[in-house]
């Protein structure tokens, strides 16, 4: 099946985003990795957008795989990581649903809001890829947005929890969105197959506007 929304290519194509990483993602590599040999850590980033993440990783020393559905993102991220100096990362243009790495290859994927912008059948697929290509005890960080994000509720409904075209909040004009309760990811997750599934809230404000992230980790 396919999950990639056309739509990313377009806000891809036009929109310039951030450079530098999430500072849940750091934390969650610097608490996992900074104590093991880290070249012989392989790292995907999953759904790399324009590289920000993929840029951090590559700069403390990770063996980084990095692709997006989106080959604008995909020329962007390997441009900007190009150009301050990282040839080495391994850049794929795939749809997050079928893709095409070894099983049992990665220590660690990390997903910085990605998979939520999809249908519950894509999600669920994607979470399913993500625990076959991980290395036994390999770890899965995910974050998503909480049903108390602004917007939840409008636009145009597909399925229970989720919406295209939404209509305010930080989602508005972002295509598709799947809105999680911390209890529907957890089990999500677990019917997938993960264990030790720790899941962090934090709500907050973005410029007024209320938003609810989920920050999941676990093992295979």
């Amino acid at each position: 099946m396919k999950s990639f929304v056309e739509e990313w290519e377009n806000i891809h194509r036009t929109m310039d985003w951030g450079k530098y990483p999430s500072v849940n993602v750091i934390r969650f590599v610097a608490r996992n990795y900074y104590n093991k040999n880290r070249k012989q850590i392989k790292i995907l980033d999953f759904g790399c957008g324009g590289g920000a993440n993929t840029w951090y990783l590559a700069r403390e020393g990770f063996d980084v795989y990095a692709f997006d559905g989106s080959q604008s993102a995909v020329q962007k991220a390997k441009d900007f990581l190009e150009s301050e100096g990282y040839h080495n990362v391994h850049f794929d243009i795939m749809d997050g649903a079928e893709i095409q790495y070894q099983k049992g290859f990665f220590d660690c994927v990390i997903d910085n809001v990605c998979i939520y912008a999809n249908k519950i059948e894509g999600i669920r697929r994607m979470y399913e890829n993500v625990y076959s290509v991980l290395k036994k005890e390999g770890k899965i960080f995910s974050t998503c947005f909480g049903v108390k994000t602004e917007g939840y509720g409008t636009g145009s409904v597909l399925e229970p929890d989720t919406y295209c075209n939404i209509e305010k909040g930080v989602l508005s004009g972002r295509a598709v969105a799947h809105f999680f309760t911390k209890e529907n990811l957890f089990n999500l997750l677990e019917e997938v197959g993960f264990k030790n599934i720790l899941i962090d809230e934090n709500v907050y404000t973005d410029n007024g506007i209320m938003v609810q992230m989920f920050i999941a980790k676990a093992d295979k």
